[in-house]
């Protein structure tokens, strides 16, 4: 594998469509019994204007993997002051906080390090901005996300509870 790891910007947000609709299918596998799920049409809808919007603003990373010519991954992140946030009435942090807003793994490739990889760049690119707190959000269901967020460190803070009608 010659995995590369290069920075993205808004006009890469096209290619990530498959990447996304993967993550949305693991969601689904991971978590059967919040069906029915949007469609991979209505997932993409909702999902492409808001790393739009998120790559307008500074301080917005998006890293994607490479094999060769072959996008496999992708990591997106931004940083907020802290007071944007949940974090401030009970943590002590820095005054900025990275957020990882998504990453995503083609499927076939998980398993082989790529996650690992865009973690690596994205607490790097981070640190160099002077940002050392981050924060993601993970389903419960994902085991493979969430060992891999667990072994770098991070632990439950916020848990989000739902109740959908029909389930």
């Amino acid at each position: 594998m010659a995995l590369s790891i290069v920075r993205g910007s808004a006009e890469d947000i096209d290619a990530l469509e498959p990447l996304w609709v993967a993550v949305h299918h693991a969601h689904a596998a991971s978590m059967p019994e919040l069906a029915p799920y949007v469609s991979d049409a209505e997932t993409w809808a909702h999902e492409r204007p808001i790393y739009a919007q998120l790559l307008a603003k500074p301080d917005t990373l998006l890293l994607l993997a490479r094999d060769g010519d072959e996008l496999v991954g992708y990591a997106l992140a931004h940083v907020a002051p802290v007071e944007d946030t949940w974090i401030p009435d009970t943590w002590q942090t820095g005054s900025r906080i990275g957020e990882l807003e998504s990453l995503g793994v083609v499927e076939g490739r998980r398993g082989e390090g790529i996650g690992s990889a865009l973690m690596d760049a994205v607490e790097r690119e981070l640190a160099a901005l002077g940002v050392d707190d981050l924060i993601l959000g993970v389903l419960p269901g994902n085991e493979g996300a969430r060992r891999l967020y667990e072994r770098r460190g991070f632990r439950p803070t916020w848990l989000y509870l739902s109740r959908f009608a029909g389930r």
